[in-house]
């Protein structure tokens, strides 16, 4: 598998462990593997959507970080 075919992603668990999710194409589908293991596959369209969600949520999570910082 090329570079480009694979993503690592650090991740923190629910007991505050650093994990890896991982992102892989294969056969033209996109796999999303959260540790440790499970994974599940989705079609090309709805990665768009998991794409925007992602984002969306990583700017929230941004402004607040951001506010709590200039509050205190």
């Amino acid at each position: 598998m090329s570079a480009q075919e694979m993503w690592e992603i650090p991740v923190v668990d629910g007991l505050d462990r650093e994990r890896t999710l991982v992102v892989t194409v294969s056969d033209g589908r996109v796999a999303v593997v959260p540790p440790p293991g499970e994974g599940f596959y989705l079609p090309a369209q709805s990665v768009w959507q998991l794409h925007e969600a992602v984002r969306a949520a990583a700017i929230v999570a941004m402004r607040a970080n951001n506010g709590s910082r200039v509050a205190g």
